[in-house]
């Protein structure tokens, strides 16, 4: 026999409200109560059994759903399909992690291919290549935590964007102020020093081998992984406790039109709180808010337009339905493989894929012109906003050769890349090391064996050279300059 559980009155009135909300009229509730309360992987679920004109039913929450004792007689049958079928939901609706900012995005990736190469790893020489891409990790974590603004007392508009420590350092200052989280901001210093030194180390060490890139791709997955959470935990606050328990376990419940409640799941202390917001104004600025119940379009000018707000260039629904069918289809690693590009979205009506900055470019300004790219003046790599972009046409050029990149030799201030041709031999371009940077190379070593095309040479010996690869750098188009001999020379 099933003991009855304790069954606080704020969590009854709850499960009552949802009967009613999915039942008729003429509908009754005769007797409801909590069976049990369960605990898998981290997650409560609470188990009601409800009598009703209806007939008797399971309500399991977390989230809160019902199904009928007379389909399913087992309590336990019920809530292991209530556990699987909620958990096949949550893995087709986006990722918590697609709303942390997209200044992740770009870090993530990077750390992504230096994983990949040690899959691949089979000699010292690609272990300290495993150590060079983690660099190279390492350094956009530190670019993007420059870019988020934090400074200290002291000031850091004078350390250099590839000093890691340096802006890591700035950073713990600003996400872990105050002596309530010295720990922290110890932890953060302590946690990127140490990864740095270490990863260094990999990269020049002669005896390196797969256990120590293991632990430098474990360490610097660490180190990302707490500043992301520290620089979240930071733009959220201290979480609201409750007055009588100080428990955590507050949340607001809806007791009549336009009426909420401010209930303490621990103890069951209940205050007035405001309204809740509704999801469609979560994002809203004031000045947004204000255009949007005028029926105005929210002004482009100003600050950048990121992919999560794309909203505003469509419906809401629109935009639902594509912000989740894209999140969807790059959690599915088994359609495809190597899914990355943050602004393409698929659209269930045509079957088709569009990008973000096309279809708020064409939008509000007009069609881009044929063969042109869109480039944005803005320093922020996720801008979607049209106010901020250009269209910079492909170069005017009919004699475009198509080669393999065979060879990448590391030169002071250039890139020597060698490059096999059919039917034109092979040329040796120079290129400015800042293009591994306009395509998300991780190092020189990821040009090798990759299809390029590039012009003929004009009277200075100067080409344009266009890899095959996405640019993830959108302040300027595709095209790189290159020379038949270096600059310097």
């Amino acid at each position: 026999m099933i003991d009855l559980m304790e069954t606080p009155a704020h969590e009854r009135r709850q499960v009552e409200d949802y009967l009613r909300s999915e039942s008729g009229d003429d509908f009754e509730i005769e007797h409801v109560e909590k069976l049990t309360s369960e605990y898998v992987l981290g997650q409560q679920y609470d188990v009601w059994d409800a009598h009703t004109s209806d007939g008797r039913w399971w309500l399991i929450t977390n989230p809160l759903n019902l199904y009928s004792q007379d389909q399913i007689k087992s309590m336990d049958i019920a809530l292991s399909f209530h556990i699987g079928l909620m958990s096949r939901m949550m893995a087709s609706r986006p990722h918590p992690a697609a709303r942390q900012g997209a200044w992740v995005l770009e870090v993530t990736r990077r750390l992504d291919v230096a994983a990949q190469s040690l899959e691949r790893a089979k000699e010292v020489e690609d272990f300290q290549s495993v150590g060079m891409r983690l660099r190279e990790t390492l350094l956009s974590l530190a670019a993007k935590l420059a870019g988020l603004g934090y400074q200290t007392d002291a000031g850091a508009a004078d350390l250099q964007q590839g000093n890691f420590k340096a802006w890591a350092s700035v950073c713990a200052e600003a996400v872990a102020a105050g002596s309530s989280a010295q720990h922290l901001r110890g932890l953060l210093k302590a946690l990127s020093e140490k990864t740095w030194n270490y990863v260094a180390w990999l990269t020049h060490a002669r005896s390196a081998g797969r256990p120590d890139a293991q632990i430098a791709l474990s360490a610097v997955s660490q180190t990302i992984e707490a500043f992301i959470v520290a620089v979240n935990r930071h733009r959220l606050g201290a979480p609201q406790r409750c007055s009588v328990c100080a428990s955590y376990q507050l949340r607001a419940e809806h007791v009549s039109d336009g009426a909420w409640m401010k209930v303490c799941e621990a103890c069951g202390w209940e205050t007035t709180a405001e309204t809740a917001p509704s999801v469609d104004d979560h994002d809203l600025t004031g000045e947004d808010r204000e255009a949007e119940e005028a029926g105005e379009q929210p002004a482009l000018e100003g600050e950048c337009v990121e992919p999560q707000d794309f909203g505003i260039y469509m419906s809401p629904n629109q935009a639902r339905a594509v912000l989740e069918q894209a999140s969807s289809r790059a959690a599915d690693k088994s359609v495809q493989e190597d899914w990355a590009n943050p602004f393409a979205f698929f659209f269930p009506e045509d079957a088709s894929l569009a990008d973000v900055h096309r279809i708020a470019y064409t939008t509000f300004i007009h069609d881009p012109a044929g063969g042109a790219e869109l480039a944005y003046s803005c320093a922020e790599a996720a801008c979607v906003n049209p106010a901020h972009a250009q269209e910079i046409p492909l170069p005017d050029e009919t004699r475009w050769m198509c080669g393999i990149v065979e060879k990448v030799t590391c030169r002071p201030g250039q890139l020597e890349v060698h490059i096999s041709t059919y039917g034109n031999g092979s040329w040796r371009v120079f290129v400015d090391h800042m293009m591994l940077d306009r395509y998300g190379l991780g190092d020189a070593s990821s040009l090798t064996e990759r299809v390029v095309f590039f012009t003929q040479p004009d009277d200075h010996g100067q080409v344009r050279l266009l890899p095959v690869q996405r640019r993830t750098d959108y302040a300027g188009g595709s095209p790189v300059v290159g020379w038949l001999d270096p600059p310097s020379l």
